[in-house]
Formats: C-alpha cells, structure tokens, sequence
C-alpha cells in the first residue's frame, strides 16, 4: 500500500510540474515555478488532510468543501500544465 502510495504522489508531482516552462526560461524564472508548484502541492495535500480529518473525527461533513477545493485546485494545475504543455512542445 505504501508503494502504491509513493508511485501516486509521484505521477501527481510530475503532473503538477508540467506547468514549468522548459524553454525560453530564465534559471530563476524556473526556480520561481518550482518553488510555487511545491507550495500548491503542500497547500492541496493540507486541504485534503484537513477535510479527511473534519469528516473522521468530528464527524463533520463541512469537510467535503476543504476536500472538493483540493481537488478543484488539483484538477486546475494539471489541466493548465498539459495544457502549456502542449503548447510548447
């Protein structure tokens, strides 16, 4: 289960890291998207552990909207990578 864990978030990362621009970029400008990708990677993650820990816990179903926002973002950042992606390639 671990594993299959660890193969997820990787293809998820990868998928996230497809909005940084290879070409035409400066190192810096490319060292910019990293570090903001990585923070809408922890952002999202904290979203969906926050919604995960409101329904389990406290039996709260509000936590479907931290959840749904995780994912609305999750979907967002990939169809804008592939997207770009595309584009350039």
């Amino acid at each position: 289960m671990e594993l299959l864990a660890e193969i997820f978030f990787e293809i998820y990362a990868e998928l996230m890291f497809l909005i940084i621009p290879e070409k035409n970029a400066t190192k810096k400008h490319i060292i910019i998207a990293k570090i903001i990708a990585i923070v809408a990677i922890l952002g999202i993650i904290a979203l969906a552990v926050w919604g995960a820990i409101l329904i389990a816990d406290y039996e709260n179903l509000l936590g479907i909207i931290p959840i749904a926002v995780a994912v609305l973002l999750s979907l967002a950042q990939i169809i804008a990578g592939i997207v770009l992606y595309g584009r350039n390639h």
